[in-house]
């Protein structure tokens, strides 16, 4: 601004206006990330659980009750992580539940068929269990990347 003036000229705030937007614009682009995050963790967590309970279900060794407590930790945990963020990028709610929900439903008929249908384990089920929740979280995790 001129020392002469108390508001900016034209050129000046054009300038401001186009900080003001670069930060804007920085600020919402990082907001993507630690929502990806969530996504990829659980991509990742439910990925190895599937396994982990055909291994489980084959040795005898009960863990149904872990594959819950983890839903349940992780749908605690979806649910709080939002509102402790502050800048989110436009339409992120409901991205956000949409994608939770769809991966929190997957999550459970997954643990229902494998617990009912597949007592003692089945590598055939629980690998593709596993690969089709990796799959949906990483693309909840690619979806809030690209909005």
């Amino acid at each position: 601004m001129s020392a002469q003036n108390s508001s900016p000229s034209a050129e000046e705030a054009r300038e401001l206006l186009a900080r003001a937007e670069g930060i804007g614009t920085t600020a919402t682009n990082a907001a993507g990330w630690p929502a990806a995050m969530v996504f990829n963790s659980l991509a990742i967590l439910g990925s190895m659980l599937m396994i982990g309970l055909h291994i489980v279900a084959h040795t005898g060794y009960g863990a149904p009750l872990l594959a819950v407590t983890v839903g349940i930790w992780a749908a605690i945990n979806a649910t709080i992580w939002p509102l402790m963020q502050h800048t989110t990028k436009t339409g992120f709610s409901k991205r956000f539940l949409t994608s939770m929900f769809g991966y929190m439903g997957l999550y459970v008929i997954a643990l229902l068929v494998g617990a009912f249908v597949f007592p003692h384990g089945s590598l055939a089920y629980y690998i593709p269990a596993a690969a089709a929740l990796a799959v949906l979280g990483l693309a909840a995790a690619f979806r809030e990347l690209r909005a």
